[in-house]
């Protein structure tokens, strides 16, 4: 996954998707309905997305995933302090728990991508393993973490656990607007990933 920076127009599709599926969901939602609701011909939305697969895809993964908006460097291309992108990493993870709509709508394409195989699940892969390489970088940064094996398996921990969370949004198990838990959450991880770096410093899998 890329760190892209959307223009307001290609944001503004995606809004307008994302709310289209969440109102007639998946299925029913047509290439037409998401072009009127940007305010767009549906030949202009197709100069964008060649069919509605594509558009559902990348409409969530740039809602739902944050990542590719994380930079270890500022605007003056200089490293930021570990304590400035790790305040980021958290404000994202919180962010990210905090959209309803997408958080369900990010189980219905893990589900829709691994039930039809193919393009769309190779694609899906890929772009959740260039997540986790991601996350294993901004460690690096925010917490030090040298060791190889240790940035994956941490980066894995964390996206399994951010995605975990996400079902029981959609199932209602959890309240999204307990601001404590998601307090919590970032709390556990900034606490138990230096505790045990620390007991087990080089450890090689």
């Amino acid at each position: 996954m890329t760190n892209l920076d959307l223009t307001p127009k290609k944001q503004h599709l995606l809004e307008a998707a994302i709310a289209v599926f969440s109102a007639k969901g998946f299925e029913k939602a047509s290439m037409r309905d998401i072009a009127s609701a940007a305010g767009l011909t549906t030949g202009a939305l197709y100069h964008h997305y060649r069919n509605k697969d594509d558009l559902f895809y990348d409409a969530v993964k740039h809602t739902a995933y944050f990542v590719h908006r994380l930079s270890e460097f500022n605007e003056h291309k200089q490293l930021k302090s570990r304590e400035l992108i790790f305040d980021e990493i958290q404000q994202n993870v919180k962010l990210r728990m905090s959209k309803a709509v997408e958080q369900r709508l990010l189980i219905l394409l893990s589900a829709y991508a691994i039930s039809h195989g193919g393009q769309i699940t190779e694609r899906y892969k890929a772009d959740y393993t260039e997540i986790i390489h991601r996350v294993a970088e901004m460690f690096t940064y925010a917490f030090g973490v040298d060791n190889k094996a240790h940035q994956t398996q941490l980066a894995t921990i964390l996206t399994a656990a951010l995605d975990g969370v996400a079902i029981q949004y959609s199932l209602g198990i959890l309240d999204i607007h307990d601001e404590a838990f998601k307090e919590t959450f970032v709390r556990f991880f900034a606490e138990s990933i230096p505790a045990y770096l620390t007991h087990h410093p080089t450890q090689e899998v």
